[in-house]
């Protein structure tokens, strides 16, 4: 190999670095969205009435799938780009695992999948029918989650 191809192979090799910019900055997203969900949470809980209380936490648990969802592409990025994370032996270990980008793409789209259906819950608390097709659209939009919801599961347990 020539002295040129290996200063471009350190170059490119190198070059891999540029990726903890993304990183951190997810990394910090994580934290604000994680520090916004523990206010939610506090508001819930300090609202008085089950009323009040019920769309708070139902926008905290969103808060918080949005922080995981930050944090798993902050760990799978760095995985796939920079280095092996290393952790201590436990249950996370199997989650936060990256080994590569496809691998990376489905538990992104696992849990983009939980904030819709938390999204529609939070749509669906302010459902107000107005004729007897809103609740066949609705009952659809039910049946729909479902069969998303069932297909990621057969996909998971077909691994």
């Amino acid at each position: 190999m020539s002295r040129v191809e290996q200063l471009i192979q350190s170059v490119l090799w190198q070059a891999r670095w540029v990726m903890l910019i993304p990183v951190v900055g997810l990394l910090a997203g994580a934290v604000y969205f994680a520090v916004q969900t523990g206010i939610e949470v506090w508001r819930a809980l300090g609202s008085g009435s089950l009323e009040k209380a019920l769309p708070m936490m139902v926008s905290a648990v969103d808060l918080a799938l949005l922080a995981s969802v930050l944090i798993i592409f902050a760990l799978g990025l760095y995985e796939l780009f920079i280095a092996e994370v290393t952790r201590l032996e436990g249950s996370l270990n199997n989650v936060l695992r990256v080994r590569s980008l496809s691998d990376l793409k489905t538990k992104l789209g696992q849990v983009i999948l939980m904030i819709l259906v938390v999204k529609f819950f939070e749509k669906a608390q302010a459902f107000s029918p107005k004729v007897a097709l809103d609740y066949f659209f609705f009952a659809g939009a039910v049946a729909l989650l479902g069969a998303a919801l069932w297909l990621v599961q057969a996909e998971k347990s077909g691994k």
